[in-house]
């Protein structure tokens, strides 16, 4: 499976691996030593994959190399026509699901074989299908999950565990900067677990009325 992972060869998901990484490292619950150890292990790891799944990964970069410049070409593509979507439609939108509908207008018909277009960008998409004030509602969602994450670590709560819901938050929201992830689990799941974390430490619930 780690093998799999690795040829997939995918920069967005190494981005927001490094930027969780980071996070994890800057809050303290990753250590250096630990880290350092983790990536000596991975090498290894990596280069005992590379000998028994050499012909797969080889095929899978032949295949990566071939197809990376289409892919940028394909967002840039897909990028633009979701700001043309959004700038003619800046308040409602074109409604859920709608990006697909409009995008071969809105491209050109720059891709006339695509069934099933996403922007690759959730931020986009979401601004081109819910308009600015829904986008801005859907940012905010994901801005209080953080912050309940950050009140219930002040609150108590298990400061490994918080650190952790926060960095895998984090690194979907990077992810999703090359991903159309607004309709995924791991997204929604996070902002459930800081929000309920946040219930459970009673730190964002206000105080119970005292008996009349």
């Amino acid at each position: 499976m780690p093998v799999r992972a690795a040829a997939t060869f995918s920069r967005g998901g190494g981005i927001a691996l490094g930027a969780a990484v980071l996070w994890l490292v800057a809050r303290r619950v990753l250590s250096l030593r630990v880290l350092a150890a983790a990536v000596g292990v991975l090498a290894v790891l990596a280069l005992g994959g590379a000998v028994v799944a050499q012909q797969e990964l080889e095929r899978a970069l032949q295949e990566k190399s071939f197809i990376a410049s289409t892919n940028v070409d394909t967002r840039e593509l897909r990028w633009q026509a979701a700001a043309r979507i959004l700038t003619e439609n800046p308040v409602f939108g074109v409604g859920p699901g709608g990006f697909r509908a409009e995008y071969p207008a809105f491209s050109h018909n720059a891709e006339v074989d695509e069934q099933t277009p996403v922007a690759h960008n959730m931020y986009l998409e979401v601004a081109a299908e819910l308009g600015v004030p829904g986008f801005l509602l859907f940012a905010a969602l994901i801005g209080t999950a953080a912050l309940a994450s950050e009140r219930a670590l002040r609150a108590g709560a298990d400061r490994t565990q918080m650190v952790a819901v926060q960095a895998s938050l984090l690194a979907t929201a990077v992810a999703s900067t090359f991903l159309s992830e607004q309709y995924y689990l791991p997204l929604w799941l996070m902002i459930a677990v800081a929000c309920a974390a946040e219930l459970r430490t009673g730190s964002g619930s206000a105080r119970p009325a005292r008996d009349q």
